[in-house]
């Protein structure tokens, strides 16, 4: 594990509990689960780097961090108008003994259940595949370990790894939402996006997105929320959002702004003043 990211699976907390780092729940999110009332569980600890992160103050595990991993699943037994867990991170497969846990105890609730992943652990991955119904993967920048080390701020981000992800994840049943956080002068570069699309394509994109099962989406760095040098950097404009999006020639690729609200799919997207109302 690189930087020093700790790789721990669960922890014996205070009196012997079982206990996982998460240090944050939100009871009731409309805006992390796509279509979905949703329970967000955040897991501590990541192998990457990103400046960009908006979640960056619990990148690593630390003991206070801990939580009884029996607290988590009677809170989602008391969950109120939600359909759905997901839980996020940091990065959740980094500890996949609690996380399969808590997707079978949301499972057996009538949940729908999704996670957040940088994709780099697709043996993991794919033992909680058959319990996904949502699979959310970052894709950084180009997949290469070039472009990589530039974003995730780790000498070997063993892209590779992340490709396999991807490709798992669309032969699976698990609707798959790629995205990716579009920083100027970082990964906003038209022969990065031409490439992502060139990749997807090969990897089996248009096939799940067509099926309606895959989407991508460009998303908003957003300055304020990140650590470092990065707070210094410009946020991409709607516009900006647009223009790469066209270049992608894939179906079902969405744009997140805080302009547009949320989520925009590119169709709706007004494409002279680069938002519009989302119900045109």
């Amino acid at each position: 594990m690189s930087n020093g990211s700790s790789n721990r699976e669960n922890s014996q907390g205070e009196g012997g509990m079982e206990a996982v780092y998460a240090p944050e729940v939100v009871p009731l999110s409309l805006c992390d689960y796509p279509g979905e009332p949703a329970i967000v569980i955040f897991f501590s600890g990541c192998n990457y780097r990103c400046g960009y992160c908006q979640n960056w103050r619990i990148r690593d595990q630390k003991q206070a961090n801990l939580t009884d991993l029996a607290r988590l699943e009677r809170f989602l037994e008391g969950g109120k108008l939600v359909t759905a867990c997901k839980v996020t991170g940091g990065e959740p497969l980094l500890q996949l003994g609690a996380l399969t846990r808590i997707a079978k105890k949301a499972k057996s609730l009538g949940y729908k259940f999704g996670i957040d992943t940088n994709g780099a652990f697709p043996d993991r991955l794919s033992v909680l595949l058959p319990m996904l119904d949502l699979v959310s993967i970052d894709v950084k920048t180009a997949l290469d370990d070039v472009e990589y080390r530039k974003v995730t701020g780790v000498e070997n981000p063993v892209v590779s790894r992340v490709v396999e992800s991807i490709k798992i994840s669309l032969a699976s049943r698990a609707f798959v939402d790629l995205r990716m956080v579009v920083i100027p002068g970082i990964n906003d570069n038209p022969e990065v996006i031409r490439s992502i699309s060139r990749d997807l394509i090969g990897m089996g994109y248009v096939e799940k997105a067509s099926a309606g099962s895959a989407s991508f989406t460009l998303v908003e760095f957003v300055p304020e929320n990140s650590s470092g040098e990065y707070r210094g950097l410009q946020n991409p404009s709607v516009g900006d959002l647009v223009r790469l999006a066209r270049m992608m020639s894939l179906r079902n690729v969405r744009v997140s702004h805080r302009a547009l609200g949320y989520c925009v799919s590119l169709d709706r997207v007004h494409p002279d003043h680069g938002h519009g109302d989302p119900s045109d």
